[in-house]
């Protein structure tokens, strides 16, 4: 009889610790990973300087906590990083978008856009642009491209085709001096 209480006790405390766990900030690691955080990636995903998916978002708010588990501070994003969720296609040479804050979900931190929209210019020149392929890593690619692939998410994501996929439409951004767009980072999802 003991000894079925603490294995019945034993499997309660490693599922209780099995949900904490899975609520927890993402990998924030640098090494092209995709922060989860807002502003620095849903946690925002760091590359370099850049959050990575599952990194802390900047300038976010605490997130509200999943049930049954807590996901602990929310993340905040690297210096200079910001996390937004565009609320149309992006354009040639602009895009208007909501800032995304973190909220804790079963999956770990994932952002949404907040608030009124804003309206970013890119930079004139060559604009870093990177694309999600999976859970920490990114692919370059022209600007042009991630404007199309941002549009097809918001209107039609059967025609993304693979190493690409639509995973929550958030994209972690620096803008220049100027206030225009200088880099750009799809931030990946679960």
């Amino acid at each position: 009889m003991k000894s079925t209480r603490r294995v019945i006790g034993t499997l309660a405390l490693v599922a209780a610790l099995g949900s904490v766990a899975a609520c927890g900030p993402e990998d924030t690691s640098g090494a092209g990973g995709t922060g989860g955080s807002a502003g620095a990636g849903a946690a925002a995903k760091p590359s370099a300087a850049q959050p990575s998916a599952k990194a802390p978002a900047g300038g976010a708010s605490a997130g509200s906590a999943a049930p049954g588990g807590d996901c602990g501070q929310p993340p905040k994003p690297p210096a200079g990083h910001k996390m937004v969720e565009p609320v149309v296609p992006p354009s040639k040479g602009s895009m208007s978008a909501k800032d995304a804050q973190p909220a804790c979900t079963p999956n770990g931190w994932t952002y949404h856009g907040k608030g009124e929209p804003k309206y970013y210019l890119f930079a004139t020149g060559e604009v870093k642009a990177e694309l999600a392929t999976g859970s920490g890593s990114t692919k370059s690619v022209p600007v042009g491209e991630l404007w199309m692939h941002a549009g097809d998410c918001m209107t039609n994501p059967s025609a993304v085709k693979a190493p690409y996929s639509c995973s929550g439409n958030i994209y972690d951004i620096t803008v220049d001096g100027e206030g225009k767009i200088d880099s750009i980072k799809e931030v990946w999802h679960p």
